[in-house]
């Protein structure tokens, strides 16, 4: 349940694993986080799609119409509130059509959190592999959040992938923002995979719109492997290395009395319904004890 200004949520992309066999639709997800206790949820548009299905395009407009159909009736069953809209965007193209989709991606996200009433749409910039193209990413980013800035919904810039990982990559993106309906959404664990202290993020960073929490532990070979080459597998909150409980008491002091959105957003596979169980527990336990 919500404490004070916090709002605890669970990311959608939490039980992908449930998702794509068929058992996790829309509907079920929202009464799912219900029943652990969630104030709310993040909606994805990647779900839109069918599993392995290349996003080289707009979703269907059926499958758009069947998610806002179950979600509305879901929220009015629930109560439940959407915290987000999560978009997969990448501006680490060159092809002019698919850089038109990439912000295509976004106008949609903006639309489906009007329409269910999200005040925030997570984003990213991309993952670029040379000096060339991380140039070419930050003023593509800058320039799409400039055109689709809208007063109703905040749009999210994620820490995602090796480049736009860092504070000062971030800030490279967000400072020319400054003025627009832009923020930041904050992953803990994101920040340990372009080996980033969070800690030290947090602190350097502005406060954010949106936080994302998730561990990892070191692992070989890895699910995951750092910008050093370091291996991690996804587990339940507590049972890795990522210091969330630090990170949060930084991030929650300095959004102060502001609402927060903190979402789960596990990295957990076939285990990642009941470690989204078991994730709410710990983590609406942390939050209480860090608000005292």
């Amino acid at each position: 349940m919500a404490s004070g200004n916090v709002s605890l949520g669970i990311s959608w992309y939490s039980v992908i694993a449930a998702w794509r066999r068929g058992e996790m639709s829309a509907g079920r997800f929202i009464d799912f986080a219900k029943e652990v206790g969630a104030d709310g949820v993040e909606l994805l548009d990647a779900f839109l799609y069918e599993p392995g299905e290349v996003r080289d395009h707009l979703p269907h407009q059926a499958k758009v119409d069947r998610l806002l159909e179950e979600t509305k009736e879901a929220l009015a069953r629930t109560g439940l509130k959407i915290h987000s809209i999560s978009v997969t965007n990448d501006f680490n193209h060159d092809d002019t059509g698919r850089l038109i989709l990439e912000r295509e991606k976004i106008r949609l996200g903006i639309d489906l959190a009007k329409e269910i009433g999200a005040s925030v749409v997570r984003v990213f910039s991309g993952n670029p592999t040379s000096t060339d193209s991380i140039d070419l990413v930050r003023y593509r980013t800058i320039d799409a959040l400039k055109d689709l800035d809208d007063a109703s919904v905040m749009l999210a810039l994620e820490n995602h992938g090796n480049v736009f990982a860092t504070p000062s990559r971030l800030m490279s993106i967000l400072e020319p923002l400054q003025g627009r309906n832009t923020g930041l959404c904050f992953d803990v664990g994101n920040f340990l995979l372009a080996s980033v202290d969070a800690v030290e993020a947090a602190r350097e960073l502005p406060a954010p719109a949106l936080i994302h929490v998730k561990d990892f532990r070191p692992a070989e070979p890895g699910v995951y492997r750092s910008n050093k080459g370091v291996g991690y597998d996804g587990c339940r909150l507590g049972e890795g290395v990522v210091p969330i409980e630090e990170a949060l008491a930084v991030l929650i002091e300095k959004v102060g009395e502001k609402p927060i959105f903190i979402d789960l957003e596990m990295e957990c596979g076939e285990d990642g319904v009941e470690a989204t169980r078991a994730g709410m527990d710990w983590l609406r336990s942390k939050v209480q004890s860090l608000q005292g």
